[in-house]
């Protein structure tokens, strides 16, 4: 290149990757252009550098004037615009050349000549090339176009004349479609393409689509570089290519006659760069007729580079660089040179998209969660997408152009069939499947392949077609993820009882994946054959509206509509249905494919399902006539709306609560809220008196400690309100949990909602060992019935409700289990219960001290390295969670008895030894932080409208964190600039990590939001309790925000820095510092992350206990001052939060519905009830108490994530009959907070 020295492409995905690979091998610097829509776009990270563009993405990539704007700023050269959006637009390819530039590509001269259909007609008669028959000029009244359709014989085609792609074409086969036709096309002209000009022409349904590759020099020269068979086409769009046609090599001499025309066709224009002449092809005959001119790249160049070994992108910018040397084009004799004599081998490229076959392949945008190519010698694979890329709804949703090549048409299939079998697209639909079924079928094999090949091609997806999702439907394995730790939470089937008898009963190995359902199921439409169960809570179903039973065995035929309604009995909320196979397309994610959607992580697509989801599912050959094995009525576990739950006591209730009160945990009979969900379970009734005054160091209410992990099923105090933590909840935090239900009773816990009862009851670990042994062998008791290895007497119920020997003895244990002091430094270690499967080791007294940190580091090494010795141990640990003070075990009891593992955690720490002046391995961060957040103002300004109106850390989270520790504003910023924050907790959700001050004497201490906020910003940089948080992703929370700095967690660890075994950033023990920006400069930053593109800024450093034991002593006193100045402002601060809080609960209880009524109500058998489909804010509400609505009118508004989702009532209405409803009692009101699954609405039906 002489002087074609920078590019900018002018287009986005698989074709920008493409020119930019050339574009590098000639050694020329590349600007790619992005929209924040297509941020994880491989172009970008392809590009020497990318830049975001202004304005909406729908539109961003067709404003040639904000594209040249940025041409001008990085000294571009030229600009190629590929193939779409502004490639055969004549006023940006002239603008570019007014600004000095070079458009890679023809000059507008020609792109206007052949823009308009009509007259690129003229030109090919000009020319000498055969045209189809048609209309000369434009049609005018519909009387004229009946008049040339009668003329040229039906059926004719009506073309807008500024049409493309496929589109603005309509086929008419009489007087009357021609008539309505017109109209239609002359409006999508105008529409799409700012010209209502229509023509006609002869329309070939026996036909082939054929077109020349041809380059021209602009000097009068020009070549071909043979033909393309396109005739696979649906919607006029191309599905499959191939190079050469194989109808032009059965034609001897054909070949010679389409590439003349089309190399006259060049000449007479003097056209310069690539180009597409296409051809129909009369499938008898093999007369062939000019279609139009592509004055620009075509999407399937590459087969016919993999035939002709020529880059004909290459050539493209050689007479570009030819172009800006003011030499016109390409030399004479070298274009001359470089005329092939005929295609080597067969060259087929399918076009993938993101589709729906299931949905008249309507566009399918979603997260790819997994992307594995399958790539052999003669294989090429044009794409833009990787594993993490989102497709967008803005843009075209192919994701790939795969190709290959091969010495002959045969083996060139045949390689291509192996490509699309073995390549794994997971995440939304696509076509992979349909696309090997067509380059398979007879036709395709014997060439025959003709315009209306799709036309009566018949293909269907193996899979479910979901059209109604239910309420809350999401898919779940077993055990889910129990050792992925770091804030992934376990996820997992609620019900694992149910769960595992349903994949038991079709064949499937108890874990595979499947349905969870709750409260009201979906409507699914198999596509394929099916062997299926339903267990669980009692549900009406039905199979193509004929009822059948739960807890059987099922087998469904191709076409069928499985109904699953709503609850038909009082007890039990939650029901599975297992499909033999299960759904192999979801991608695992650690191992398990199962969802946790308020994280948006696994399943499909992170999320509950939706219509219109597509749910691949596994090839049967047939399926049987009638119903098959049924679990019978009396081994069905026992579903109540009250539940008696065995627990155990701990992990924290001795010295927390009051003794008394510990036995009215297992007293009282607890109301389950309206807040039951996977997240939470929030129980309704006494407040405990608490041991302590406040909670110390872990924060300001007695409930408060230090974050420590939590186990699974834990009764968790926030506040003076108890939760229930189930399986999505997240896994440490700085609440006390005082009840942990035990493994046996996990599924009673998973079929609580709201209205149930609920009462503990205290067991030991012997009896909570004993019961769940006895579940084991309930469920390999149902694997042998199905086997035939047994017979249905032999299998011992286990759900009644029989006291354990523990309860009636009062001999259930302690929480604190064990406590010693180490040798060196006097420290203290205990052990505490949580639960059957879970050990918290503890170190100190409740402070933090990154002594007790490094402490808890090396015992949690160690105890990684006995079990890399010992594969009996290794088998009985799940993970470890890791605390500033703490160490949570998960363990399997039946396996490992706790006896021996707290004696080998204990001689493992005697053998870690004195740590004080240990040197500990570690990473120093440098973030940016920026303190004027629009998005934390956003979020603020949100929660002021729509959870609490006032506080005294509203509107600035910022001021109320200065005040509350006595210090100034510019001294809060101070502090974030100077000091270091060591990570002492990585988890929670996503990687979230808690931070502690190194140097005490800058460690503040404030109180987290009440209520938490529904949202709260990725990255934002947070303090609640005595410790810095960053939160990794978009997600609820209570820290006070204090500024905004980059997230730290890529979910599937695509991005730099990160791995899919490391999805979170930091590791304990890690250092962070900042540095401040503004608001530019982090959006700019933000930006390169979402891209993929910003490289973190980090150094390996060394941790010197001894130095910091040193400033710990020196400080002390320095420390003291501090404290007593943060107590002062402590009491201002919190006695203004009290009376803000006492005015505030006072104002919503004038509008709070009695809990009495909603009792009665919701024990009313004719009352409906409208749900909450996610966690959200309550944003708006339409109707009053009495109001009619009509299905589907929008009732309540929520605000979730910075979305506004409506909430409407379908009901079950058949055959499109519209009901009418009454609104008994509304729930909720704005400001409020709910979670998926809550009762915002009682309904009665007129």
């Amino acid at each position: 290149m002489e002087k074609l020295k920078t590019l900018l492409i002018a287009n986005r995905g698989e074709i920008a990757v493409r020119i930019i690979k050339t574009a590098k091998e000639l050694g020329i610097r590349t600007i790619a252009i992005y929209t924040a829509a297509d941020a994880t776009s491989n172009h970008i990270r392809a590009a020497d550098e990318a830049v975001l563009l202004p304005g909406d993405d729908s539109t961003a990539y067709i404003n040639g004037t904000s594209i040249i704007e940025i041409a001008r700023s990085y000294q571009v050269d030229a600009i190629i615009p590929g193939y779409g959006f502004l490639s055969e637009n004549v006023e940006f390819a002239q603008a570019i050349a007014n600004a000095g530039m070079i458009f890679v590509g023809p000059r507008s001269e020609a792109i206007e000549a052949f823009g308009l259909k009509h007259r690129a007609r003229e030109i090919a008669v000009a020319a000498g090339v055969p045209i189809v028959p048609g209309t000369q000029g434009l049609l005018v009244t519909e009387d004229e176009a009946v008049e040339a359709a009668n003329e040229l014989g039906y059926p004719v085609m009506l073309k807008a004349t500024g049409g493309g792609g496929g589109m603005g074409l309509m086929i008419c086969n009489s007087v009357e479609e021609v008539r309505e036709s017109l109209t239609q096309v002359r409006s999508r002209g105008e529409t799409l393409f700012k010209n209502a000009g229509v023509f006609m022409e002869r329309y070939y349904p026996e036909s082939h689509h054929i077109e020349v590759q041809v380059f021209g020099n602009g000097l009068g020269d020009a070549i071909h570089v043979g033909e393309r068979e396109c005739s696979i086409q649906r919607r006029h769009q191309k599905v499959v290519e191939e190079c050469p046609s194989p109808f032009v090599e059965k034609h001897p001499g054909l070949r010679e006659k389409l590439t003349s025309a089309a190399v006259a066709l060049t000449k007479s224009i003097r056209y310069g760069s690539a180009g597409t002449v296409e051809y129909l092809v009369d499938d008898v005959s093999g007369d062939f007729f000019f279609l139009e001119m592509n004055t620009r790249l075509q999407v399937e160049h590459g087969i016919t580079e993999l035939c002709y070994n020529l880059d004909i992108v290459k050539l493209m910018l050689q007479q570009a660089d030819r172009e800006l040397c003011n030499l016109g084009g390409l030399d004479k004799s070298y274009l001359k040179s470089l005329q092939p004599d005929k295609p080597e081998g067969c060259a087929i490229e399918a076009r993938v998209y993101a589709e729906n076959p299931a949905r008249n392949y309507s566009p399918s945008p979603g997260l790819l969660q997994h992307v594995e190519w399958k790539e052999t010698s003669g294989t090429r694979i044009d794409t833009w997408v990787a594993t993490g890329t989102r497709i967008s709804t803005y843009y075209d949703p192919m994701i790939a152009k795969v190709m290959v090549h091969d010495s002959n048409r045969a083996a060139a299939i045949a390689k291509l069939g192996d490509v699309l079998s073995h390549s794994k697209i997971r995440g939304p639909p696509t076509n992979l499947e349909f696309l090997n079924a067509i380059i398979q079928s007879n036709k395709f094999c014997k060439g025959h392949t003709l315009t209306n090949f799709l036309a009566d091609f018949e293909f269907t997806p193996v899979a479910i077609d979901v059209i109604s999702p239910g309420l809350y439907t999401t898919i779940q394995d077993y055990p889910g993820r129990p050792s992925a730790g770091r804030g992934i939470p376990q996820a997992g089937p609620m019900d694992p009882l149910a769960f595992q008898v349903a994949n038991i009963l079709v064949g499937n190995p108890s874990g595979t994946e499947g349905l969870e359902i709750t409260l009201k199921g979906p409507e699914l439409r198999f596509l394929a054959p099916a062997c299926i169960s339903v267990c669980g809570a009692p549900m009406d179903m039905t199979l193509d509206r004929a009822e059948v039973p739960m807890w059987t065995r099922l087998y469904i035929k191709r076409g069928q509509t499985l109904s699953i309604g709503k609850l038909n009995g009082s007890g039990g909320c939650r029901a599975y249905l297992a499909v033999l196979g299960g759904f192999p397309a979801i991608t695992p994610y650690f191992g398990s494919r199962s969802t946790s959607p308020l994280l948006g992580i696994g399943g499909y697509q992170g999320r509950s399902l939706a219509p219109g989801d597509m749910l691949a599912i596994t090839k049967l050959d047939a399926v049987e006539a009638e119903p098959g094995i049924s679990l019978p009525t009396h081994l069905h576990p026992i579903y109540s709306n009250h539940w008696e739950i065995d627990a155990m006591v701990g992990p924290y209730d001795e010295g927390y609560i009051v003794s008394e009160d510990i036995d009215m945990i297992y007293n009282t009979v607890w109301n389950v809220s309206h807040n039951a969900t996977r997240g939470g379970i929030r129980l309704v009734g006494p407040t405990p008196r608490w041991a302590r005054e406040d909670g110390g160091e872990g924060g300001q209410h007695p409930s408060n400690v230090i974050e420590y992990g939590y186990p699974t099923g834990t009764l968790n105090w926030t506040g003076d309100s108890p939760c229930i933590f189930p399986v999505d909840a997240p896994d440490l935090g700085g609440f006390i949990s005082s009840t942990t239900i035990v493994k046996a009773s996990l599924w009673r816990m998973g079929q609580l909602k709201s209205g149930d009862t609920i009462q503990y009851r205290r067991v030991s670990l012997k009896d909570a060992l004993r019961a769940r042994a006895e579940l084991e062998q309930f469920m390999e008791s149902v694997s042998a019935l199905v086997a035939g290895q047994c017979n249905m007497d032999s299998i011992k119920p286990i759900f009644a409700s029989t006291l354990p020997e523990s309860t009636v003895s009062g001999n259930w244990g302690k929480a604190l289990i064990y406590e010693t002091e180490l040798i060196e430094g006097g420290i203290s270690m205990t052990f505490r219960q949580g639960g059957d499967e879970f050990l918290l080791v503890e170190f100190g007294d409740g402070k933090f001290n990154l002594n007790h940190r490094c402490r808890v580091t090396a015992l949690d090494q160690a105890f990684k390295e006995s079990q890399a010795c010992d594969e009996g141990l290794r088998g009985a640990i799940y993970k470890t969670t890791g605390c500033c003070n703490s160490l949570l075990i998960h363990y399997d009891g039946l396996k490992l008895s706790q006896d021996n593992l707290i004696n080998l955690l204990v001689s493992l720490q005697r053998a870690v030894g004195d740590l004080s002046s240990s040197k500990v391995p570690s990473r120093k961060f440098r973030l940016p932080i920026c303190f004027e957040s629009p998005a934390q103002q956003e979020a603020i300004q949100r929660y002021i409208e729509t959870q609490r109106p006032h506080a005294p850390f509203l509107p600035n989270n910022m001021d109320f964190v200065a005040n509350i520790n006595g210090v100034t504003y510019d001294e809060l910023i101070d502090i974030f600039l100077s000091v270091e924050f060591m990570a002492i907790c990585v988890g929670f959700f996503c990687g979230d990590t808690i931070c502690l001050p190194v140097d005490p004497r800058y460690r503040l201490i404030c109180p987290k939001q009440n209520p938490s906020r529904v949202y709260t910003p990725e990255g934002s940089v947070s303090w609640g309790g005595s410790c810095m948080n960053i939160y990794p992703v978009d997600a609820p929370g209570g820290y006070q925000m204090t500024g905004q700095t980059i997230p730290c967690f890529d979910q599937l660890g695509v991005k730099p820095d990160f791995s899919p075994s490391q999805p979170g950033l930091f590791r304990d023990f890690d250092q962070i510092t900042f540095y401040r920006v503004d608001k530019e400069e982090l959006e700019r930053d933000m930006a390169l992350f979402r891209s993929g593109c910003y490289k973190f800024q980090y150094e390996d450093v060394i941790f010197d206990m001894r130095a910091h034991n040193c400033l710990l002593e020196e400080s002390r006193d320095e420390v003291a001052g501090f404290k007593s100045r943060q107590a002062t402002a402590q009491v201002k601060m919190l006695a203004l939060e009290k009376e803000s809080m006492d005015r505030w609960m006072a104002e919503k209880a004038q509008s709070n519905v009695p809990v009495d009524e909603i009792t009665l109500l919701r024990e009313d058998p004719d009352i409906l009830t409208l749900y909450a489909p996610l966690d959200a804010n309550v944003w708006k509400v339409n109707f009053t108490d009495g109001s009619v609505i009509r299905s589907a009118q929008v009732v309540v508004i929520l605000e979730a994530m910075k979305m506004e989702v409506s909430v409407s009532y379908d009901g079950d209405k058949r055959d499109g009959i519209d009901e009418c409803f009454t609104i008994e009692k509304v729930l909720v009101q704005p400001g409020d907070t709910v979670r998926a699954g809550d009762a915002l609405v009682f309904l009665r039906k007129i």
